[in-house]
């Protein structure tokens, strides 16, 4: 359900006209936690739309057509390969995780490191994906590079996301942050397309198990799935480590 709260947010925070798929999407917020329980035709009905009106706009956000979008407010279990912890951390907890995730970095090995700052150096396009709550630290590595002299694209709408991965060549290079890896689950319209774009793969993860299903030329795991409640103060210390190898 969060990435779909996401992308409808990033809808109508990027309309400039408030035209139909703008209501669509205003109308989707407001029944998120019925679209589970929703046909088609009762999504159009609270949208005060047609049916076909509803599909077209499931596709222009990236989804098949409603089903699919439906089928991602309630993803079953073992759709993602991790859930995630919302638990609200005592502050000596949060300290412990964060320590422990800052270790792993710092065992990072200098060489992947310095593989990955030429990697962006030789790249002619770079694409930064940031999915769930992560675009806003996206964002922070689009500025970081944009600091030294890289400029990249960081689309804050995800079906903008999806276009961008169609037009890239070899040269690019992708780079992902999905802490628990959700991206891959097949509930998600995201993994088809990234599998099919060209590019270099960069992940950003906590997961283990991602390497295990060869889509990524590089992975940096810079924490403890367990640990991923302290994951945004996590990739800002990631950030400044590769900003300070460029």
């Amino acid at each position: 359900m969060e990435q779909l709260i996401y992308t409808l947010l990033a809808y109508i925070n990027n309309s400039l006209n408030k035209d139909i798929n703008y209501h669509v999407a205003k109308g989707l917020l407001e029944h998120i936690h019925e679209l589970e329980s929703f046909s088609l035709e009762s999504a159009a009905e609270a949208c005060h739309v047609a049916p076909s009106t509803i599909n077209r706009f499931c596709k222009r956000i990236g989804f098949r057509n409603f089903s699919s979008m439906r089928n991602s407010v309630n993803i079953p279990v073992g759709a993602s390969l991790h859930e995630a912890n919302n638990t609200p951390l005592h502050t000596n907890e949060l300290f412990m995780q964060l320590n422990e995730n800052l270790a792993i970095i710092d065992q990072i090995p200098t060489e992947q490191i310095d593989r990955i700052v030429q990697r962006i150096k030789k790249s002619n396009r770079i694409i930064i994906l940031g999915f769930e709550k992560y675009q806003v630290q996206a964002m922070e590595l689009q500025k970081k590079l944009l600091l030294l002299g890289k400029l990249s694209e960081c689309g804050t709408n995800f079906f903008k996301q999806m276009d961008a991965l169609t037009e890239l060549d070899e040269d690019d290079l992708i780079i992902t942050i999905s802490i628990q890896g959700n991206i891959l689950s097949s509930y998600f319209p995201f993994i088809e397309k990234f599998k099919a774009a060209k590019g270099q793969k960069l992940l950003i993860t906590f997961s283990g198990e991602l390497g295990k299903l060869a889509v990524f030329d590089e992975i940096i795991q810079c924490g403890k799935i367990e640990n991923s409640s302290v994951s945004s103060y996590t990739l800002l210390r990631l950030f400044d480590v590769l900003f300070y190898r460029y």
